[in-house]
């Protein structure tokens, strides 16, 4: 019956999410209803969510995640993007190459629907080089999505450090091969084959200049988190105030606070660990295991269909972290098992139907998303293919 409770609770949120229900209440519900079926009291659930908010875990999340929000404010309103396009042009002047790498630096800057920034400005280019919309969809989706693996700014890869007890940095660390073999796949499938015309001389000096211009606040929260390995907290906290500081006057203030606490975004963050927090505080968590060995699954397969499910179904990275990540904490019993559920949850979250940036570039470039389907398979497969063996054989 526990098994059923906690299968009932976990579909009311994907239902939710389906009917395009904000995520962090879908996630919140579906905590309410989890402690409501495991005879959690009403003054007990709002005790638990009392606990779980104030925890210095959830403070913690939420504070990296308002400084990275409130740092793209800053990037946004003083030109960096603009910058940032000019560096790329002039640092890689074969012109398919930028075709790659402008959606791959917009990348590095988490933000909803992300690939619809980095369209229109490799369109001049995929258009020189006769590219057709379903390329252009592609190659803009894939790039801009080669960071999410290991890239300590994403919100998906915060949260599983909250959820798993494994630090950022070694988390960002142990995941890089994946970026690297995603970059990899990418460019032997599909900008290898590309026939430049394009091609001019750039100015690379010029080029180097703007983008250190442009990327210094990331450089110092990756030197910071990753490098010196301090808390990610420190590290967002000194980046945004890096590049803040030398600008104090031009920005908008309130555009920065009004961008960095979004009420939403918070939200979801405390729901996520109200949903931790109750999974293990209830006992619910325990569930799963014990329903799996007298069924006798192999766990792999739960650890893999799992976090695929839920990120074919939301399309956010965030999600099916958020959601499957406290409930597999029993099957976590090392970094290779977490691996494997990131990159299956992140597989579902490629070809996830829902997924803002795979519509939006589909829509701006007027692409068939059944053909789009159909070019991702092969590169996906071999991202997956390769990603296992590394989990495998590495970590």
């Amino acid at each position: 019956m526990d098994l059923l409770y906690l299968l009932l609770s976990f579909a009311v949120v994907i239902i939710m999410i389906r009917f395009k229900i904000n995520v962090g209440i879908s996630i919140f519900a579906g905590s309410v209803i989890l402690g409501l079926l495991f005879r959690v009291s009403p003054a007990g659930l709002l005790r638990a969510l009392y606990v779980s908010s104030t925890s210095w875990e959830t403070v913690r999340l939420i504070l990296i995640i308002v400084f990275i929000m409130a740092l793209t404010s800053v990037f946004s309103q003083i030109g960096y993007l603009r910058d940032m396009e000019a560096a790329i042009k002039e640092l890689f002047p074969n012109a398919k190459y930028s075709l790659a790498m402008l959606p791959a630096l917009i990348g590095l800057m988490p933000m909803p629907a992300g690939a619809l920034v980095s369209a229109p400005m490799i369109e001049e280019v995929a258009n020189r080089l006769n590219l057709n919309p379903e390329e252009e969809t592609l190659i803009n989706y894939w790039f801009r999505h080669v960071w999410e693996h290991s890239w300590p700014m994403y919100q998906a890869i915060i949260i599983a450090s909250a959820v798993t007890g494994v630090s950022v940095r070694e988390f960002s660390m142990k995941m890089f091969p994946l970026t690297l073999l995603m970059i990899t796949v990418g460019y032997f499938l599909l900008i290898r084959p590309v026939k430049d015309y394009g091609s001019s001389e750039g100015n690379r000096a010029l080029g180097l200049k703007l983008l250190i211009k442009t990327t210094y606040p990331i450089l110092i929260i990756i030197i910071i988190s990753v490098v010196l390995g301090y808390d990610m907290v420190y590290g967002a906290l000194i980046g945004f105030l890096s590049a803040l500081v030398p600008h104090f006057m031009r920005v908008s203030k309130r555009e920065i606070i009004k961008h960095a606490l979004q009420p939403k975004i918070v939200f979801l963050l405390i729901a996520v660990m109200y949903f931790k927090y109750l999974l293990q505080s209830t006992g619910a968590v325990e569930t799963l295991p014990r329903a799996i060995l007298e069924l006798s699954l192999p766990i792999v397969l739960v650890i893999t269909t799992t976090p695929f499910l839920v990120g074919l179904m939301t399309g956010i990275s965030f999600a099916y972290v958020g959601m499957t990540f406290p409930l597999l904490l029993p099957f976590f019993t090392g970094f290779d098992k977490i691996a494997l559920a990131y990159l299956s949850g992140y597989m579902g979250m490629l070809f996830s139907p829902v997924h803002l940036c795979l519509v939006f570039s589909a829509e701006y470039y007027k692409a068939e998303l059944g053909r789009v389907y159909r070019k991702m398979l092969i590169p996906a497969v071999l991202l997956f293919v390769t990603g296992v063996l590394y989990i495998t054989l590495v970590l």
